[in-house]
């Protein structure tokens, strides 16, 4: 979605480190980011990168001999690696990688940038004598400490009953995790030994080629002359004026959605997307690539108090870009709660089933021949031998045929042909001729006119480190930028409306996994693709819990994995392979609101 938001710092964490907490400041706004990015993060003094490299050292610790023979015996007699990979990966530190600090420091150039100094801060805090013992209880610097030292220290921030404690620790392990994991797969020895293979590339590709008719090249402002004006000389560059039937934020599945009905009604419509638009060749298969590029914040974006990591789209065909292909029909108990409570009779009623009827036609949802992968056939074998309910959850645009198994639909690769909305409804819009497309471009204000009605947009257009000033015109403004940035723009913009950004809901999301004899390797093929409904209704309205298969990727899965020292901790990546994880999503029966500092 378009509009910026402000937030704290943090990672991609259930309970991230706010450097603005321990700080004492206040959330900052993260729009500045991008521009600090250049001249913040990049250099670490020796001091604080001998800091850094204890710490990571002793979370992802050289476990000795002692240690490699035992991480061997944990393994099953089904494995198919090697004892050689097995060993390396016991004995491998985190600063066997000679550009671990390249890959911190890439890391970190996604934090704010007063966060970035913040961090800095903490480092050079740790590097001195009174400040370590302040943090830790012993006398510093850091470094100077043995790593089973440096270990216990790590052991009291993750257990420590202060937050700002806690989170302390699992930013480092963030830190940590991100680059110990993530990369191209031919290049990180550790994915070998974890059992993890990125997909074969060109393979991939030629699915999505295949699949893919519709080039949006062809629809970008970046393509049409008149956004190389004249810069304006010495007062800077004018803005560039559009003009339009209608400016729609977002093109996400609200926005998207808007803009082919529009445009197949014979409306002009300029559609502003902050994500980018990529064709399939330029597009990475990793993890790093896709939550620095295709994830709201870099996947820094969590609630006030950080308890939850909201994981949001920020790219081209918005969410539905990214999410898990499972499409299910609102329930009957939803519909008929928005008709009760809230005034939408006709969510109740034919109205609501024909619209879903026609979104289960053009995405091609269906649930025959759909295949379940590993871990899936695990929830779905363990639901019958304990009675309870489960079923094949129907799935979009998936013919049975197809080469494309989804297990990297979380990293943004799709088929394309009915698939999210570059595969459906932008396709359309795409397809009439009447679709312009400004991506790169963040919503900064909705323009009215004399009368107070919505009359355009203005709008920030970025290309690497260059703006320019868009100025989008049009009868009529349509923000779909999502619950969490539209309240941002509409406040921004001066709208007063008390409900904006109050009501929020989200579904909390609960990890467990299971370790078994034989390889699961739940990365592969489809997640969500068998559903148990047992606790979806705990009070009669509706509102309960559904069970589900996730996907997750080796930086995901050991962020959510806890740290209780570095052989446990090595032992359960080890054992990724063979882990059948679940996931409950509850519906959120509280309120939350959105709002800016």
């Amino acid at each position: 979605a378009s509009p910026q938001p402000r937030r704290s710092l943090s990672a991609r964490s259930a309970s991230p480190l706010s450097c603005a907490a321990l700080s004492g400041a206040k959330p900052r706004r993260a729009e500045p980011r991008r521009a600090a990015m250049a001249s913040r993060g990049e250099v670490f003094s020796h001091k604080e990168e001998q800091v850094l490299h204890a710490i990571l050292d002793a979370l992802f610790a050289d476990l000795g001999d002692e240690g490699a023979q035992a991480l061997l015996a944990a393994q099953t007699a089904h494995d198919p690696r090697s004892d050689e990979e097995l060993v390396a990966f016991a004995r491998r530190p985190a600063s066997a990688f000679t550009d671990s600090m390249d890959i911190v420091r890439a890391r970190l150039a996604t934090f704010d940038g007063p966060d970035q100094d913040t961090f800095h801060a903490l480092l050079k805090t740790l590097a001195t004598r009174v400040g370590c013992l302040a943090l830790t209880g012993k006398r510093g610097p850091l470094y100077r400490h043995e790593a089973v030292v440096v270990q216990g220290i790590l052991k009291s921030w993750f257990t420590s009953p202060l937050q700002q404690i806690r989170e302390l620790g699992k930013v480092f392990k963030l830190l940590a995790s991100v680059f110990f994991l993530q990369g191209d797969g031919a290049k990180n020895p550790n994915f070998k030994a974890m059992g993890y293979e990125p997909p074969d590339m060109a393979v991939l590709r030629e699915v999505v080629n295949k699949a893919t008719a519709v080039d949006f090249n062809k629809c970008r402002i970046q393509q049409m002359e008149f956004l190389q004006q004249p810069s304006g000389g010495i007062a800077g560059p004018q803005p560039i004026e559009v003009l339009c039937d209608c400016v729609v934020v977002g093109s996400g599945p609200g926005g998207a959605v808007v803009a082919a009905e529009l445009t197949e009604a014979g409306f002009r419509v300029a559609l502003l997307e902050r994500g980018r638009w990529r064709a399939p060749g330029e597009q990475s298969c990793s993890e790093a690539g896709a939550t620095r590029e295709l994830y709201q914040e870099a996947g820094n974006f969590f609630t006030s108090d950080h308890s939850i990591s909201i994981l949001a789209g920020s790219c081209f065909g918005g969410g539905a870009s990214l999410n898990w292909s499972c499409c299910l029909p609102p329930p009957e108990q939803v519909r008929e709660e928005w008709a009760r409570d809230f005034g939408l009779d006709w969510a109740a009623g034919p109205a609501m089933a024909e619209a879903v009827e026609r979104v289960r036609h053009r995405l091609s949802i269906h649930s025959e021949g759909v295949e379940l992968n590993a871990a899936n056939q695990v929830l779905m074998r363990g639901c019958e031998r304990l009675g309870y309910a489960s079923e094949i959850a129907a799935q979009q645009g998936w013919q049975p045929q197809s080469p494309d198994d989804g297990g990297w639909c979380s990293l943004g690769w799709k088929q394309g042909r009915r698939q999210g909305m570059h595969g459906s409804a932008l396709a359309d819009a795409a397809q009439t001729g009447r679709l312009l497309l400004l991506d790169g471009c963040s919503a900064d204000e909705i323009l009215r006119d004399r009368t107070g009605s919505a009359c355009g947009v203005r709008a920030t257009m970025r290309d690497g480190t260059d703006s320019r000033t868009v100025i989008v015109r049009g009868r009529g403004v349509v923000v779909a930028g999502g619950a969490l940035l539209t309240p941002l723009l509409l406040r921004r913009s001066g709208l007063k409306n008390p409900h904006i950004g109050r009501h929020l809901r989200l579904h909390p999301a609960m990890t467990i996994w299971g370790r078994f004899d034989e390889p699961i390797r739940f990365f592969e093929g489809a997640p969500m693709t068998t559903v148990s409904r047992v606790v979806e209704d705990q009070d009669g309205k509706g509102y309960g819990a559904k069970i589900w298969v996730p996907n997750l990727h080796p930086a995901t899965f050991a962020t959510l994995s806890p740290w209780h020292g570095p052989q446990e901790f090595k032992q359960a990546l080890a054992s990724y392979a063979h882990a059948a994880p679940l996931i409950s999503l509850v519906r959120d029966q509280g309120e939350g609101k959105v709002w800016e500092n």
